[in-house]
Order: C-alpha cells, then sequence, then structure tokens
C-alpha cells in the first residue's frame, strides 16, 4: 500500500494566497507549527502582508478555534452529567481537529517572536494584535490579558499615551484587574493612567476591596472614603485602617477629617463617639487629643459630609 507525505514546509513557498494555504494546513495533521511559521512570515518585512490578509487569516484561525472551544465545553457537560440521564441523551459527536491555534501558541510563537523586530513599525504592530483582538470579539472568545499587555507595552514604548487612553476610553481593551494593575504600574510616566485603572476598577463592580487598597496605597485616603459611602460601605470598613494611614500621612488636617468622619460613624453606630475597645484605636484617640486638645474629641462639630465633597 502507497502512502503520499507531504512536505508542507515546501507547500508555504509554493501557495501565493494565504488565506488559501491556511485552510489548506488546518486539514493536515501536525501543521500548528507550520501555520504560525505561515503568521509570523506575515509580518517580517519583504513578506508582510497587507492588514486585510491578516484579518482574514485571523478570522479562519479562530473560527476554528471557537468551534474546539464549543466542542471542550459540550464533552465537559457531558462528563459532569449524572449515567441516567447520559443513557438517555442522544451522544453528541465530537468535532475532529487537525489542527487549533489558540491566543497562547499565537502569542507565544508569533506576537512575542515579532514585536521587537526594530525593522517593523509599532503602529503596524499595534494594528494586528488590535486585528487579532477584533477577530476573538467577533467569535466571542475571551481575550487573554497578555494580549492588551503586547498593545500597552508598544504605546508606551512610544509614547503613544493619546492613543492609549483612547483604547481604554472606548474599550478597545477589555476591562480586567490585571490591565488596571498594569496601567497603575505606569503611573510615574503617565499620571492619567492612576484615573484610568481606578474608573476600571470601579468597572469592575466584584473588586470594590481592591479599590479600597488601590487608594490606600496611594494615600487618598478621602477619596477612599468618598468610595465607601457612594457604596454604602462606610460602616463595614475597619476605622484603624484608615486613621492608621492618616497619622503616617503627618498631614494633621487629613487625620482631623478621617479622625471625625470615624467618630461620627460612632455616633450614628452607638450613640456616642467614643470607639470601642474591639477597634483598637486608643493610640490614635491619644494622638487626637495630643494635635487638637481633648476636648475636641466630643464637642467640636465638624461637617464630615462637607470635607468628603
Amino acid at each position: 500500500m502507497w502512502e503520499v507525505e507531504l512536505k508542507l514546509e515546501v507547500l508555504v513557498s509554493m501557495m501565493a494566497d494565504k488565506k488559501q494555504l491556511i485552510d489548506f494546513l488546518l486539514l493536515r495533521n501536525d501543521s500548528k507549527m507550520v501555520i504560525l511559521d505561515v503568521c509570523k512570515q506575515s509580518l517580517v518585512p519583504g513578506r508582510q502582508c497587507s492588514l486585510s490578509v491578516i484579518a482574514r487569516v485571523f478570522d479562519t484561525l479562530n473560527a476554528v478555534y471557537k468551534e474546539h472551544l464549543k466542542a471542550a465545553s459540550t464533552r465537559a457537560s457531558a462528563k459532569s452529567a449524572d449515567d441516567k440521564r447520559a443513557s438517555i441523551s442522544p451522544q453528541v459527536n465530537d468535532v475532529a481537529f487537525s489542527c487549533v491555534i489558540d491566543q497562547h501558541d499565537m502569542y507565544k510563537h508569533v506576537l512575542s517572536q515579532v514585536v521587537d523586530i526594530k525593522s517593523i513599525q509599532y503602529k503596524f504592530m499595534v494594528a494586528v494584535i488590535i486585528e487579532y483582538i477584533r477577530s476573538l470579539n467577533s467569535y466571542q472568545i475571551s481575550v487573554q490579558h497578555f494580549l492588551y499587555e503586547v498593545v500597552i507595552k508598544l504605546l508606551v514604548e512610544n509614547n503613544q499615551f493619546y492613543q492609549l487612553h483612547q483604547f481604554l476610553q472606548y474599550h478597545v481593551l477589555s476591562d480586567s484587574k490585571p490591565l488596571a494593575c498594569l496601567m497603575l504600574s505606569l503611573e510615574s510616566v503617565y499620571p492619567p493612567a492612576f484615573q484610568l485603572a481606578l474608573d476600571m476598577l470601579k468597572r469592575l463592580s466584584t473588586v470594590n476591596d481592591d479599590i479600597v487598597d488601590v487608594l490606600l496605597s496611594k494615600n487618598q485616603l478621602i477619596p477612599a472614603l468618598r468610595f465607601l459611602r457612594s457604596n454604602g460601605r462606610e460602616d463595614s470598613v475597619p476605622a484603624r485602617l484608615f486613621l492608621e494611614a492618616a497619622a503616617n500621612s503627618g498631614d494633621n488636617t487629613l487625620f482631623f477629617t478621617v479622625f471625625k468622619f470615624f467618630e461620627e460613624r460612632n455616633i450614628r453606630l452607638r450613640r456616642k463617639p467614643v470607639f470601642a475597645a474591639s477597634d483598637h484605636c486608643d493610640q490614635y484617640v491619644a494622638l487626637f487629643n495630643s494635635l487638637f486638645g481633648e476636648g475636641t474629641v466630643s464637642s467640636q462639630q465638624v461637617n464630615v459630609p462637607h470635607l468628603l465633597e
């Protein structure tokens, strides 16, 4: 019995139509690295393809990637079903895939390999990665944060902060906690990154504690208290956490404001301004008395809501 063995690497140079080439390679066994090499070559000057061709290649790869994810989800659902239900349900035929290129493959073997090549214009690389993200989104595939990180790295290295701001403002780069943390790390080179990161964390409603931690780390105590109040959580936060940060700031006005905030909370919750023993705030009460006088603790009326505006 005769067998024909195709040399896939040779076919790469024989087929000029990259979309047609990818369609063919997806049907072959052991073609993953060849496909990834084709993708990499299409980004390198001398063999570089147009963005429209690259977009069609991405769509072709991600269509298969999506079907693979759907099949994997179906298998997981079938496996978790009980034996009785499985015995009466029709069997789902699994889809056989000769090759699947996922996001990790694309990042490891293509994008990370060419992103630092100086002969490739950064604008082209940004456009390519955004196109890949667009393709993933069109197939409703969750984009991994490392793809966003490559885009941000390219923009920051080339001082394209305005474009970065637009990408975040118009959600070209989707909100995520890793992305917010990355933006926080860029504050020293782009100060608005702090507020962009904070806004992102606010939109991620499951990370309220992270927002408070971020604000405290930046000594933004008043904004942190405003945030807690706006979310109805000011009664649950430990006073000691804020009083310690205010005392360490060396700003007496800030310490006074934070102290009076929690003193008024005590009045609202326990009908008296003193801190409970369980609050462990004795040293901060003593500090307040030494700075402003003992009578200030209970007698001076301060409009805390006004101070937090």
